[in-house]
């Protein structure tokens, strides 16, 4: 009797911790560095007050000191930017689009302003294998600017993973 009855118990108890939902891993107030480097010719629409459009794709790799996936990733970002008769940034725009070490994927949203500083969202519902569930968002400031374009970038923010897929 009693080797049926922890029999019972243990199976219950293995049963419950294979079954049981994997605690979110989140990481608040991290940062890690973005190095960005346009790949396309741009192209800019000026418009009749002499301000003007520009569009870029740029290829970025970010590099941080966080468990993965976020350690490192490899990036497709596409931006507006809109300039003013002066030639100086007025806003800018733009999505990017990540690829983990392992291949799973996320989407983000950036916003750039005049003072060289931004902020950045998870596009919800993007992520797929170890980011999916993933949501969180931040600032982020340029450290260096690139001859030619792009530049190296701070980015701070707050993560938030659902450990159920986020394995290590």
């Amino acid at each position: 009797m009693f080797v049926k009855a922890t029999t019972w118990v243990v199976g219950i108890v293995a049963a419950v911790i294979v079954g049981a939902p994997a605690q979110a891993e989140t990481f608040k107030d991290k940062s890690y560095v973005n190095s960005c480097v346009p790949i396309s010719s741009e192209e800019v629409m000026k418009r009749p007050d002499g301000s003007s459009i520009r569009r870029t794709v740029s290829n970025c790799v970010a590099v941080g000191d966080l468990p993965f996936p976020f350690d490192y990733r490899k990036m497709m970002c596409t931006g507006t930017a809109e300039l003013g008769a002066d030639g100086k940034l007025v806003s800018s725009h733009g999505y990017c689009d990540a690829l983990s070490t392992k291949g799973d994927r996320i989407a983000s949203w950036t916003t750039f302003n005049p003072t060289d500083q931004g902020t950045w969202g998870i596009i919800p519902g993007s992520g797929t294998g170890a980011y999916a569930g993933a949501k969180g968002g931040g600032t982020y400031k340029i450290k260096a600017p690139l001859p030619g374009g792009g530049g190296v970038y701070q980015v701070t923010g707050s993560w938030q993973v659902d450990g159920a897929t986020a394995a290590k």
